[in-house]
């Protein structure tokens, strides 16, 4: 039987609730300033937003053109396409959006919001995914946002999945609604940080598979935290297209430098 523990947040931050439990920077984790956050307009591309002091947004190693096609990691050789490790690999993805390099105050950040219950860290996430890249998104015209699912056990252990919290936020935000039940985790595998690139590709086999059919969706984003090999994206983006699905586009916060 199919089963799907979903992550929809049973709560959204309030501006006078900030007065008794204060918003907390999602780089840094200290208290941020009181301000009427929830109907701030998104920020200028890369620009600083409510949601973050200003110094730690500074920080932050944002991903700009030029980027490989494929993965969305930075290119130093501007006339190329694609990365190194794109040109030797083939993805069934067409293309995958990140945000940032995963170095420094974004991987700090990630671990926390991954690890230590900082579910709110999704708000300021996507946010600045909208404002970087949001017409792009919109102009896909995809008809779900696809969080890659976790596994049950984990699920039970971390109380959330962090990538479909930033599918839902994702959702508020560009219209197009989250659907967790269209891939499902079927397989406990090893964190993916401690392996290397084969070993990735070989822990993400029969790591996924369908799960409610994709009746009229033709086109789908899969949201995740982290891009290093590709080899979850790639795991997921078969399993959708053999249930159907045309296209498989992704979005992650961010991604590890070849």
């Amino acid at each position: 039987m199919n089963t799907v523990s979903h992550s929809r947040p049973a709560y959204a931050p309030g501006d006078l609730a900030g007065l008794l439990f204060p918003q907390r920077c999602p780089l840094c984790d200290r208290v941020l300033p009181f301000d009427a956050r929830l109907k701030a307009p998104l920020p200028p591309a890369f620009g600083s937003d409510v949601w973050v002091h200003r110094a730690c947004h500074d920080r932050l190693q944002w991903v700009r053109e030029p980027s490989c096609l494929r993965c969305g990691r930075p290119l130093a050789d501007t006339q190329a396409q694609y990365c190194e490790a794109c040109e030797k690999r083939r993805f069934s993805f067409e293309s995958n959006t990140a945000l940032w390099l995963y170095r420094d105050a974004a991987r700090d950040s990630v671990a926390f919001f991954k690890y230590h219950g900082r579910r709110q860290n999704a708000v300021y996430y996507a946010r600045a995914l909208c404002a970087a890249h949001g017409a792009y998104f919109k102009a896909l015209n995809a008809q779900a946002l696809v969080p890659v699912p976790i596994h049950p056990s984990r699920l039970i252990k971390r109380g959330y999945n962090q990538a479909a919290l930033l599918a839902y936020q994702l959702e508020k935000l560009l219209g197009i609604p989250c659907r967790e039940d269209l891939l499902i985790r079927s397989k406990h595998t090893s964190a993916q940080k401690a392996l290397g690139r084969s070993q990735r590709q070989q822990n993400m086999e029969n790591a996924f598979r369908p799960g409610k059919e994709p009746k009229g969706i033709h086109r789908v984003i899969l949201v995740d935290d982290i891009f290093t090999t590709g080899s979850t994206l790639e795991a997921c983006s078969q399993v959708l297209k053999e249930a159907g699905v045309a296209e498989v586009y992704s979005i992650t916060l961010c991604i590890a430098g070849e």
